[in-house]
C-alpha cells in the first residue's frame, strides 16, 4: 500500500467514523425528546416505549448507559406513585361496583407493567446473546 493508499483509506475510516457518531448522536437525541414526550403525555415510560417512540432498538437504549439509567430512574418514579384507594365504610351497590372497577383496573396496570418488565428483561436478555454470539463469531467461533 502506498502513502497514497494510506491517506485515502484514513480519510475514508474517519469518514465513517464521523458518520457513525452523527448517527448515534442523531438517536440519542431522539430518545431524550421521545422521553420528554412521554413525561409531558403522563404516559407509561419503559424501554419498549421509548424505543417505539424514538425509532430506535432496544439493543441501542440498553447499549447506551446515561439512557438506560434515566429510562429506568423514570420507570421505577412511576412505579412508586401510590394510587388512591377510595374504600368508604358505607357504599351502596353503584359505589361497590366502581370501587372493584377501580381495584381490577389497578390490577390490571400492575399486571401490564409487570409483563412490560419482563419484556424489557427478555428484550436484553437477546441483545446480550447478540453481542455474545457476535463475539463470538469475531474470534471465529461457532455458536450452537
Amino acid at each position: 500500500m502506498t502513502g497514497t493508499d494510506a491517506a485515502v483509506s484514513d480519510r475514508r475510516a474517519d469518514a465513517l467514523r464521523k458518520a457513525a457518531q452523527a448517527k448515534r448522536q442523531a438517536a440519542v437525541a431522539r430518545a431524550e425528546t421521545a422521553i420528554r414526550a412521554l413525561i409531558k403525555n403522563k404516559q407509561e415510560i419503559n424501554f419498549r416505549s421509548v424505543a417505539r417512540a424514538a425509532g430506535v432498538s432496544l439493543d441501542f437504549l440498553y447499549g447506551n448507559d446515561d439512557l438506560r439509567k434515566r429510562i429506568e430512574k423514570l420507570r421505577n418514579q412511576q412505579k412508586a406513585r401510590p394510587a388512591a384507594d377510595p374504600a368508604p365504610e358505607h357504599a351502596d351497590n353503584s359505589d361497590i361496583v366502581h370501587i372493584l372497577t377501580e381495584k381490577l383496573r389497578r390490577e390490571r396496570d400492575t399486571r401490564r407493567t409487570a409483563v412490560s418488565q419482563l419484556e424489557d428483561q427478555l428484550a436484553a436478555a437477546h441483545g446480550e446473546l447478540l453481542r455474545l454470539r457476535r463475539l463470538l463469531q469475531q474470534h471465529g467461533i461457532r455458536a450452537t
